[in-house]
């Protein structure tokens, strides 16, 4: 055999083999992670029927703040987000929802008012996505809740991430409050360091840590474009093995993550909200004004193809409350000028609810796997 036929089929050879290996690795990627997901895999019941053609998704995407190291005796959904993906319009709109926001709960074990963050605790993300679909009149196609340690061991398994810190604070770690020192500006950080900077409200507010868990999300996808994510794809997968809580499907992920450097080139909307803050029963709640709630529901809706454009989404609308507001504080924790100055509105506040709404229940002590509610 002539020496250039045998170098043209020791290179056949050589690439073969590599093609052989490299879909070995992806078909053995592909089982662990269908294994991993079937593993947290929970659908549910929801009230809200989507009416979508498949031009756009909605998702609910949760964090808890208890695992079985933590064991708080009861769970919450220390981070809450709303995120829809247009595909005909190519945007992407993203609304953090402030733990502490005094809403109507939907729970089959519970009747009344608590802080969001509560609704996990009664029934799981059933009553979550519920409560967040009552509250906006969207549908949540699917959600996904993590725990703190799946966050860190996620963010550790794509190398960190990038992010820009605004202005220096010290954050919070499992050791405590001021165990972790933020400078300012672009920086690269760890699981640990990036779970503190989204968990971070107390150098500036609820509203503000939203973004921060945004600003996450993007960096986050980020990342993924790295050639360093298909070798770390193992490592990834192992971070979601009992810490993850979701209906999407394996199927389902897959086609998101094929599609995710096409996501990444679509318009972002952030949304926020006017809020207040007040006392009830020696806690701190958050009220969303009625029409700030009302206006976020309108951009969720038309972002979801639900409700057609208006007024309200011209390019130099700038939403402002009334300051109409629907829940009197006890003052037990904060006084009436600490209160004004949380207060949101410009124009003022005016009491339009009923006295005695702000009755709520006890938060029950219930079992849970790592963290999870069934």
């Amino acid at each position: 055999m002539k020496t250039t036929q045998k170098k043209i089929l020791l290179l056949i050879t050589v690439i073969l083999m590599c093609t052989i290996a490299v879909s070995a690795y992806f078909l053995l990627t592909d089982h662990h992670l269908e294994k991993t997901m079937a593993d947290g895999y929970h659908p549910i019941k929801n009230n809200f029927k989507s009416s979508s053609e498949n031009d756009s998704e909605s998702f609910l995407i949760m964090g808890l703040d208890n695992t079985n190291e933590r064991k708080l005796g009861t769970t919450r959904t220390d981070a809450m987000m709303i995120i829809t993906l247009n595909k005909k319009d190519k945007k992407i709109t993203f609304c953090s929802l402030p733990r502490d926001s005094f809403v109507p709960i939907i729970a089959k074990n519970y009747h009344g008012n608590q802080r969001i963050e509560a609704a996990y605790t009664f029934n799981g993300p059933a009553a979550s996505v519920n409560t967040v679909e009552k509250l906006f009149n969207i549908p949540i196609d699917h959600y996904c809740v993590f725990n703190f340690l799946s966050f860190i061991n996620f963010i550790d398994a794509i190398g960190g991430i990038t992010i820009n810190v605004k202005q220096a604070f010290d954050g919070v770690t499992k050791d405590g409050p001021g165990a972790i020192h933020f400078d300012e500006g672009t920086q690269h950080v760890d699981g640990t360091k990036a779970l503190s900077y989204a968990r971070e409200r107390h150098s500036d507010n609820d509203i503000m840590r939203g973004f921060r868990q945004q600003e996450i999300i993007q960096a986050v996808g980020e990342k993924l474009k790295s050639k360093s994510t298909i070798k770390n794809l193992t490592k990834i997968i192992d971070s979601f093995d009992n810490n993850i809580q979701t209906d999407i499907t394996t199927d389902q992920l897959l086609a998101l993550l094929k599609n995710g450097l096409t996501y990444e080139n679509y318009q972002k909307q952030q949304l926020t909200f006017d809020w207040r803050t007040f006392s009830n029963q020696n806690r701190s709640m958050v009220e969303l004004y009625p029409d700030s709630i009302q206006y976020v529901s309108h951009e969720l809706r038309v972002s979801l193809g639900i409700d057609k454009k208006d007024a309200r989404d011209k390019k130099d609308f700038v939403f402002h409350t009334n300051g109409q507001y629907l829940y009197q504080s006890d003052y037990s924790v904060q006084d009436p000028d600490s209160e004004d100055q949380e207060s949101t509105s410009l124009y003022g506040n005016t009491y339009i609810g009923t006295p005695g709404n702000t009755e709520t229940g006890e938060l029950p002590i219930v079992e849970t796997k790592n963290g999870f509610v069934p």
